[in-house]
């Protein structure tokens, strides 16, 4: 998300954004932040290997990804992370707060959004995985496979590596 350069809540012109990426209205007096959109992700870990998805929309379409997203306001990040699994193959998936195993910043999209990424190990434990919502195809991949494979983003190469190595 691109800085604000007018107040949302009055319209008046912003000050330039302070060290904390943070801009004050002179005139209402409110302060503007840019924050990071948390999302989660998972490797989900079956017989030696870890499912990905190959991404079917930008950013970074056609690349590998993990199965996840972003979290919609107030949501509880294992909730967010069973329903973008649910969404993205419809599986059901066994996983708890013990099972992260990172939490990275990294910029997202055209215009470098911020996020944080919270990444989870995971066992599949219900349903027949299916490419649904953006999720183009889906690959099992060993731990020999991770370093030749095509990631969006070289964090989830890390998540899936500690997914398999943690088994």
């Amino acid at each position: 998300m691109k800085p604000f350069s007018w107040c949302p809540s009055c319209g008046a012109e912003l000050a330039q954004a302070d060290h904390e990426g943070g801009a004050h209205c002179g005139s209402c007096g409110r302060a503007w932040y840019r924050n990071m959109a948390p999302t989660v992700g998972v490797g989900i870990v079956r017989d030696g290997e870890v499912l990905v998805t190959k991404r079917a929309r930008d950013p970074e379409k056609g690349k590998l990804d993990v199965p996840g997203g972003f979290l919609g306001p107030d949501e509880e990040p294992l909730a967010g992370l069973r329903r973008e699994v649910d969404e993205e193959l419809g599986i059901e998936i066994d996983v708890n707060f013990d099972d992260c195993l990172q939490m990275v910043p990294h910029r997202y999209g055209a215009e470098g959004d911020v996020v944080l990424s919270i990444g989870f190990k995971a066992r599949w434990i219900g349903g027949d995985p299916q490419p649904a919502d953006d999720v183009a195809s889906i690959h099992w991949l060993s731990l020999d496979e991770l370093d030749d494979a095509d990631f969006a983003w070289a964090h989830d190469r890390t998540l899936l590596r500690r997914a398999l190595q943690d088994e």
